[in-house]
């Protein structure tokens, strides 16, 4: 069955980067409401979690109004930056790393904001190199995408502010492990490790009540328990990669079949 083209003519290619813009005004919105207070933490969090919405989006109505444009492509990643880069570090920064600076004044090279400029500035690195790597990044994603990378530190945070965890071990975590995995997330955004992009396979349009099945009863589990199952969901797909990296024959870019990527992402 060919796939069916909506005929919206000149307002088809404005939804895509309606979407984007989205994206990016909610991540600024982020950024504000961490500037404002710890309590304002929880809302942060969820805007984040709305421009990952309007990122998958952004790409979904694009390739069905076949509607891919090289300036939607900047613009995605630019809104991505915000979003998925500054966004998620300025909430560490003003949770735990700013401690670190104070603590140290002039010592240790400013420890935090070191922490803060390694998760962005990889962040930034990762998205120029899937802008320059476009073809080869159809069916996986090399190094951590910056959407999954940002959903485990807010998903963290929304885990933080229910009552599912203890004051003392939220304290504990966001000061001595919190900064340090952040600047992990960041180093696996460069990395050459694998990660499984399963919105831009082909099998999902074969199987739309199963999937529509398992998307219904996570939202459900989201709904129910918060940050809990986002959190876990996040760090499972970051794991996931990590344990097929290691399991992985390491092979060079000369033995890898011409095959590897799907050529047909419409």
């Amino acid at each position: 069955m060919s796939q069916v083209r909506f005929p919206f003519y000149g307002t088809v290619p404005i939804l895509p980067n309606l979407f984007t813009a989205a994206n990016l005004v909610l991540g600024i919105r982020a950024i504000t409401l961490v500037l404002r207070g710890d309590q304002y933490y929880d809302h942060a969090a969820i805007c984040i979690m709305l421009a990952m919405l309007c990122d998958v989006m952004d790409g979904l109505t694009a390739r069905i109004s076949n509607a891919v444009s090289r300036f939607g492509v900047e613009f995605d990643s630019l809104a991505d930056l915000t979003t998925f880069g500054i966004a998620p570090a300025v909430m560490v920064y003003r949770q735990a790393l700013v401690s670190y600076d104070a603590a140290n004044g002039r010592g240790f090279a400013h420890l935090g904001f070191f922490i803060c400029a390694i998760y962005a500035g990889c962040a930034a690195m990762r998205l120029a190199r899937f802008n320059t790597r476009l073809a080869e990044e159809r069916t996986v994603f090399l190094g951590l995408p910056t959407p999954a990378a940002a959903g485990v530190i807010a998903a963290y945070f929304m885990l933080a502010e229910s009552a599912l965890v203890p004051a003392a071990v939220t304290a504990f975590i966001s000061n001595w492990i919190l900064p340090y995995l952040t600047a992990a997330l960041g180093i696996l955004m460069v990395s050459n490790i694998q990660y499984p992009a399963p919105l831009k396979r082909s099998l999902w349009r074969r199987r739309h009540f199963i999937y529509f099945a398992l998307a219904t009863g996570l939202l459900a589990l989201v709904i129910a328990s918060r940050g809990a199952t986002l959190f876990a969901l996040f760090s499972a797909y970051v794991v996931w990669g990590l344990v097929q990296h290691v399991r992985r024959p390491q092979a060079s870019p000369a033995d890898t079949p011409p095959s590897t990527f799907d050529e047909d992402d419409d």
